[in-house]
């Protein structure tokens, strides 16, 4: 995936302005509120048991480590503790933050990643919107009552859960818009830059995020359709991917083909997949040498599109060879 997001850099960069010329420094709070603390406090049991409840494990303490560490980085709090990171038990790729140091992100995002960076990737994105402020126009209450009516929408089967799950796209709960996207991508970027992460792994994850929903349409017989209402306001995903490696160009990185993180893969090791989560699991898997994108991509546990799913998972493009020794994921039955 890196290597086409290089390419695209290369025939953009004549074309687009600096990040930092067409948009203007995000102001962002300083601290987090007694008020945002009670509330957020509050909502969490109800907010985490509307959109599946929370999965523990060693998994999740991964993913509230990494949180944690980002999150600092806003300066809405120097205490790690003072973050709640949860991850959710939800078959929706999804992720979102309330005031307060509530962050969430569910595991089948989680499944997705391929890195700790893109994994910080997104936790600081969230953690973005928070120290914006971006909900601030309908209050700390609004906001999380809008969070909550649409996991009740989930749970119950409603339309607007239908087409999240027919997509496969982003749950935009609280509709922001397309400038407050982009300045939660670019603190996002701040953020795990100044934790020590690769900043370029942001564009790593928006593009897998982008080809998942496309796959997801595809599969649905959605695919080309106009947008839904509720996703309307948010920019597209090619264009944030161009944005994304932008802004990790301007933190002075040099972008290199990165190493392939095996401890983050192992970690993912027996996640549970898809709506199936109690008959579907991720498992990795050390490439050997008579392995392929077909004889692999085969073995995935899901109806169709078994080598396009093999490819988003892992990250991969239609035409980067396996290497052997290497790891990947596959999608099984338990």
């Amino acid at each position: 995936m890196r290597y086409w997001i290089m390419g695209m850099m290369a025939t953009t960069a004549v074309l687009a302005m600096p990040v930092e010329a067409q948009q203007p420094r995000a102001r962002t709070a300083t601290a987090i509120s007694a008020g945002d603390r009670q509330q957020g406090a509050a909502a969490n049991p109800q907010l985490t048991e509307e959109f599946g409840g929370a999965y523990t494990g060693p998994q999740a303490a991964y993913v509230e480590r990494v949180g944690r560490r980002v999150a600092v980085e806003s300066g809405l709090s120097n205490a790690g503790r003072d973050f709640t990171v949860t991850t959710l038990d939800s078959p929706i790729e999804n992720a979102f933050a309330i005031p307060g140091g509530y962050i969430y992100i569910t595991r089948q995002l989680l499944g997705l990643m391929n890195s700790e960076a893109e994994l910080a990737s997104v936790l600081g994105h969230e953690v973005g919107h928070v120290a914006a402020r971006h909900a601030a126009g309908r209050n700390t209450r609004s906001t999380i009552g809008a969070l909550l009516a649409a996991g009740a929408g989930i749970a119950t089967g409603s339309d607007i859960a239908s087409r999240v799950v027919g997509t496969g796209a982003q749950l935009y709960t609280l509709r922001y818009g397309r400038n407050q996207e982009y300045e939660a991508d670019a603190l996002g970027v701040r953020y795990m830059t100044a934790a020590g992460y690769d900043p370029y792994a942001a564009a790593d994850i928006l593009s897998a995020l982008d080809a998942s929903s496309g796959l997801s349409a595809q599969a649905a017989g959605t695919a080309g359709r106009s947008v839904p209402t509720w996703a309307s306001t948010h920019p597209n995903g090619a264009d944030r991917v161009r944005r994304a490696a932008q802004l990790a160009a301007a933190t002075g990185k040099p972008e290199t083909a990165p190493a392939q993180d095996t401890r983050f893969l192992r970690m993912l090791d027996g996640l549970p997949y898809g709506k199936d989560s109690d008959r579907q699991v991720i498992r990795v898997v050390t490439v050997g040498p008579r392995d392929s994108v077909t004889s692999l991509s085969a073995r995935m546990a899901v109806p169709q599109l078994k080598r396009e799913r093999f490819l988003t998972l892992n990250g991969l493009s239609a035409e980067q060879p396996l290497k052997p020794g290497t790891l990947v994921k596959l999608v099984v039955a338990r």
